[in-house]
């Protein structure tokens, strides 16, 4: 079985490397700053100001380090259109990933920037774009086909591979978004972006076709009932990136805990949340949320459900993420329940 890990682990190896490395952020809470894959999302959220980190760690039986990603977002409204809902966006999000002995690492940093149009009080669109810096490189030990002796890997034997060992590359995306609202407490927001526009130069080899552009269309809603105060999220992701995809679909079912208690001038409101959703061809997740006070806390566990199950023991991944969100302009219509409500006209 052992044997069988290590192989497992040494293929996963030599396919990164064969498809030159497509390796880009894979996240199961991926609705929770939607900003990492699409920046027309930043700064479109009920709130003023937003700060998230997530942690996930990936296929933790196979022997050797685990994949491990790391992320970190920041967004914010600012220069607010007054008597509308139009405004700019504008954030920060980075992201490291480290795959297994190799050490193989990506590391992106960008400034999405986006505007918002209240085309009227039921729908808006915006569009954003997020330049940025992207390097992958590869460290660790490694071993290659050439080296095995025929009864183990010898790593003073020439591997007769010549490639760079970290690339680095300016990169951009770019993304429109549409939100229809149905009521107070009732919407659905789609989305479209296109990232790594010009990372052709991220090649490993002078054979490499560089890192291929990722196509992202999402959609998600929510309908809440506040007599029952319960609420129901569904969501998808489809990610296409080359030759590879990743599709993501599930709900959320929301609670709001108790009856809300008076803050100033909002009502704050608590919820416990949980979902199921179901990666295609990969993985069953699972996952729950709490939110209270400004803070919400999350977290996802992967079934493995692929080819891969044997050797991970169908343990696929575990996920963190906590979100502070801040209001500060108390004259800006909250119109959503993901946090605040207005008590003032027009809103809950």
């Amino acid at each position: 079985m052992k044997t069988r890990i290590i192989f497992t682990g040494i293929l996963a190896f030599i396919w990164s490397i064969n498809t030159i490395a497509q390796q880009d952020k894979h996240l199961s809470m991926w609705n929770e700053n939607a900003s990492q894959f699409n920046p027309a999302a930043v700064g479109i959220m009920d709130e003023d100001i937003r700060l998230l980190t997530n942690f996930r760690m990936q296929w933790l039986p196979l022997s050797g380090e685990s994949m491990r990603t790391n992320t970190f977002s920041f967004d914010a409204k600012l220069i607010k259109s007054k008597g509308t809902d139009s405004h700019l966006g504008i954030g920060v999000n980075f992201v490291n990933d480290q795959t297994g002995n190799s050490k193989f690492t990506t590391n992106s940093f960008s400034i999405p920037i986006a505007y918002n149009i209240e085309l009227n009080k039921m729908n808006s669109f915006s569009v954003g774009v997020a330049p940025g810096y992207y390097s992958q490189s590869i460290g660790g030990s490694q071993t290659w086909n050439n080296q095995w002796n025929g009864s183990s890997f010898d790593q003073t034997l020439s591997n007769g591979e010549t490639f760079i060992p970290k690339v680095n590359s300016f990169d951009i995306g770019t993304g429109i978004q549409y939100k229809i609202k149905f009521d107070d407490v009732s919407h659905i927001t789609a989305g479209f972006s296109v990232n790594h526009l010009n990372t052709a130069g991220t090649n490993y080899t002078s054979a490499g076709t560089g890192l291929f552009k990722q196509f992202n269309f999402h959609i998600s809603a929510t309908k809440f009932d506040s007599q029952r105060r319960f609420g129901i999220s569904p969501q998808a992701l489809v990610t296409l990136m080359g030759p590879n995809y990743n599709i993501l679909v599930g709900s959320y079912f929301d609670h709001e805990l108790f009856e809300s208690s008076k803050r100033t001038d909002y009502v704050q409101r608590s919820f416990i949340s949980y979902g199921f959703f179901m990666r295609w061809k990969d993985a069953f997740i699972i996952s729950a949320a709490f939110k209270t006070n400004g803070f919400k806390f999350g977290i996802s566990y992967d079934v493995n459900l692929s080819k891969l199950s044997t050797a991970t023991r169908s343990n696929g991944a575990l996920e963190l993420f906590l979100k502070y969100s801040i209001v500060s302009d108390q004259n800006s219509r909250i119109g959503d329940r993901k946090l605040f409500r207005w008590r003032g006209g027009g809103a809950l």
